[in-house]
């Protein structure tokens, strides 16, 4: 029996992050993970029980972060800057992880930009719509909003270029944008 060597663990979570990243959950290969890894199929199987595992375990830690931003109390989520830029921060430090859940996710991951979402459209319900100049409580433009928000926040997230400082003034000017009309801070 081997013994698990970290490098060739290491190995297999790179090229699994990669075929994730490109092709999805759904037509990733364990086949072509082992054959970007240099190793053989059987040998990813030493190191995870199966591509769930694998996934799970490539996505824990952006995962965990997204899970400690949507439990916050409202209080630390106010205001949406305040939100964008955690949700920045946690792209930052995990970026292909990143995409790969909100994109690319297994069957069971999906959830976690619909609660995203939620979070985004309940401050927006509590905090931003009474403030409008023509205040409404319609919960469909909060959430008509808040699919705005993620959808242009993941937008940038994917085409920033690499250049943090573009990043957080693209993240800053596009919240601007969208809610010129009221201070949301």
């Amino acid at each position: 029996m081997q013994v698990p060597k970290p490098r060739v663990r290491q190995k297999i979570l790179d090229a699994a992050v990669d075929e994730f990243l490109v092709v999805g959950y759904r037509r990733a290969s364990m086949r072509n993970i082992a054959k970007q890894a240099g190793i053989t199929v059987g040998n990813i199987y030493a190191y995870f029980s199966g591509k769930d595992d694998l996934f799970a375990t490539i996505i824990s830690p952006v995962l965990d972060s997204i899970n400690k931003l949507i439990g916050m109390e409202a209080a630390e989520t106010r205001p949406l800057d305040v939100f964008a830029e955690a949700i920045t921060r946690i792209f930052l430090a995990n970026k292909k992880q990143f995409l790969i859940l909100m994109h690319n996710s297994a069957p069971g991951f999906i959830n976690t930009r619909v609660q995203l979402t939620s979070l985004i459209r309940e401050r927006l319900i509590t905090d931003v719509l009474p403030m409008l100049p023509f205040p409404s409580q319609d919960p469909l433009l909060a959430e008509a909003l808040a699919m705005a928000v993620i959808e242009g926040l993941l937008n940038i997230f994917r085409r920033y270029g690499g250049d943090e400082e573009r990043l957080h003034h693209l993240v800053d000017e596009f919240l601007k944008v969208i809610f010129s009309s009221i201070d949301t801070r």
